[in-house]
């Protein structure tokens, strides 16, 4: 072989053991890549930090609040001698019957009043009712007496009996109690304006229908002249049976025996 031939082989000997080397190289590099970096075909999903619940706190249930009904209770019927009449009446007792307005009001004048009782003419108000006049006996003759009260009457009870239910006169007014009200079984005020002999207002309660004084006599201080004045007397109820008809009469004193004196008269109920 000549020089030139054996140059020949040695250059493409070289060659080819170059290319050789060449393609093993990429192979490692290729394996290289594929088996060290794992390339992850989905991306790791990314967990939201989970939001606290809200924190609701809890209901407090207040006790339900239990109102008491309001209690009506119905009056009670008064138990004395006027009991079962269907008005409040301060004469006669219920089971005691009469049969015409003057006799009802002359045992009015003549027991609860201790005078003989002078009365003017029945002065109708409609069929079961009117008024008498209650006068002074009058010491200067016939005309010369003068009225002392007016006495509202009428017929009550299953017999329709005549009652007295009031009195009033202008010189005597009761201001308290009102007519008709519940008091209790105490100590009671009785005002208003009134005048009397020397300015002596007499102040008494009794059980209705009855002279039965549930205490003594009070004495207050009213007016001495035409004018009526301001008068305040305190009378003691605590003995009068719960439901009972009480008469609050209240009169100006004239000094004389026989003369009744202006007067009203009202009912009050004690409280059961």
């Amino acid at each position: 072989m000549t020089r030139k031939a054996f140059r020949r082989v040695l250059v493409l000997l070289a060659f080819v053991a170059a290319v050789a080397f060449v393609s093993c190289g990429d192979d490692e590099s290729s394996s290289s890549t594929t088996e060290g970096s794992t390339v992850p075909t989905t991306a790791p999903a990314t967990t939201s930090p989970t939001t606290a619940p809200e924190t609701t706190a809890p209901t407090t249930t207040e006790p339900a609040t239990t109102v008491p009904a309001t209690t009506v209770v119905p009056p009670t019927a008064p138990t004395t001698s006027i009991a079962g009449l269907e008005q409040l009446a301060i004469w006669p007792a219920a089971d005691v019957v009469f049969s015409t307005p003057e006799a009802a009001a002359a045992d009015f004048v003549e027991q609860l009043l201790g005078v003989p009782a002078v009365l003017g003419e029945f002065m109708g108000g409609d069929a079961r009712s009117g008024e008498i006049e209650v006068f002074s006996p009058g010491e200067g003759g016939p005309g010369s007496s003068v009225v002392r009260s007016t006495l509202l009457l009428r017929q009550l009870g299953p017999d329709d009996g005549w009652f007295v239910l009031a009195a009033g006169h202008p010189g005597v007014l009761i201001g308290t109690p009102m007519s008709g009200a519940t008091v209790t079984a105490a100590t009671l005020e009785v005002a208003g304006d009134a005048r009397g002999y020397e300015a002596t207002i007499i102040v008494k309660a009794a059980i209705a229908g009855t002279t039965t004084l549930l205490d003594d006599p009070a004495i207050a201080m009213g007016g001495a002249l035409e004018t009526p004045e301001p008068y305040t007397a305190t009378v003691d109820l605590s003995t009068a049976p719960a439901g009972s008809v009480v008469t609050i009469l209240v009169r100006g004193d004239t000094g004389l025996e026989t003369d009744p004196g202006e007067f009203s008269a009202i009912a009050v109920v004690i409280a059961a």
